[in-house]
């Protein structure tokens, strides 16, 4: 490696190394990081309920519905979990925050596209409430995010 290719690195390592060093020395709010986790707990609380209707609706599939039943169910309670790790360790798993957001951004987006032209024999086939009910986890999602500093992972790893 040359002395120029080794001072560039060397560059970018001092600069992710002063960002590590910045976000270490600068504490989130308590009242920021609680208001982040007491949302990320309700949000896993609320998804759980849409696990709990998921299981009850299951039973009244139609036969063609019950692969996609099981998987919309069993969906429900990893998002759950996701949001309750993130409530518990907010700044521990760089991406975590960005895959869900990805995810439900892309969930909301998707079924404005079929407001009008696509609807099912469940409730849960709604697209209105499908834009309703991601959109809002999108937007207390974010928020959160914003609250926690969730982007805080991304630096620490890159110091070690």
């Amino acid at each position: 490696m040359d002395i120029q290719a080794q001072t560039k690195q060397g560059d970018t390592m001092l600069i992710e190394n002063q960002m590590a060093a910045r976000y270490a020395a600068d504490p989130i709010p308590a009242a920021r990081d609680k208001a982040a986790r007491y949302l990320m707990i309700a949000l896993s609380v609320a998804t759980l309920g849409a696990f709990a209707n998921a299981a009850a609706e299951f039973g009244t599939l139609p036969p063609d519905r019950l692969i996609v039943g099981t998987w919309q169910m069993l969906g429900f309670a990893v998002f759950a979990g996701l949001f309750a790790l993130l409530a518990i360790w907010p700044r521990r798993m760089p991406g975590l925050w960005e895959l869900i957001l990805l995810h439900k951004a892309g969930v909301t987006l998707m079924n404005i596209g079929f407001i009008g032209t696509v609807s099912g024999p469940m409730p849960s086939d709604n697209p209105t409430a499908v834009v309703m009910i991601d959109g809002t986890l999108v937007a207390l999602t974010l928020l959160a995010y914003v609250l926690a500093q969730g982007w805080r992972p991304w630096f620490a790893r890159s110091a070690q």
